[in-house]
């Protein structure tokens, strides 16, 4: 009974670390002249005042995004979006005198949700992209600090 209030702070610890995270995603142009080249990127958000109802729009506080050798980073107005907690993609926008790069979110989900490019006068090309979680390292060292209390406490109990 000792360990019970350790495992209840690293327990809350643990979910308030939860909370920002780093997000990866990749994807592939499958449409216009671009079609075949990839582009990968990770971008970082703080979900801790979702909701989970009706649309939500939580600005990235850290962006970056390579594609055709060229790499993006964070602007104003970058979002992850959310519909009544469900991920629904990034809204992103870049734009200079030879190109516009935008990254726009799903209207039910992420699958229909795209990266767009057009070079300045030239013809546009879109294609879709996944995301994968990373874990931080310290939320990582408390799952395992977490993971080895509860050993310990159900090892004392047996003995």
């Amino acid at each position: 009974m000792k360990f019970r209030p350790l495992l209840i702070a690293a327990a809350a610890l643990l979910a308030a670390t939860a909370q920002a995270a780093t997000v990866s995603f990749n994807g592939a142009i499958d449409a216009g002249p671009l079609t075949t080249q990839t582009f990968s990127g990770s971008y970082d958000v703080d979900t801790s005042a979702l909701t989970g109802s009706g649309f939500e729009s939580l600005s990235l506080t850290a962006f970056s995004l390579t594609f055709q050798l060229t790499n993006y980073s964070l602007t104003a107005g970058a979002t992850a979006d959310y519909q009544d907690g469900v991920f629904l993609g990034l809204s992103y926008n870049y734009a200079d005198a030879s190109q516009a790069l935008s990254m726009t979110s799903g209207s039910m989900d992420l699958t229909d949700a795209f990266l767009h490019y057009q070079p300045t006068g030239g013809i546009e090309s879109s294609g879709g992209y996944n995301i994968s979680a990373v874990p931080e390292p310290a939320s990582l060292a408390l799952v395992i600090a977490g993971l080895g209390t509860v050993g310990f406490a159900a090892r004392r109990r047996k003995a």
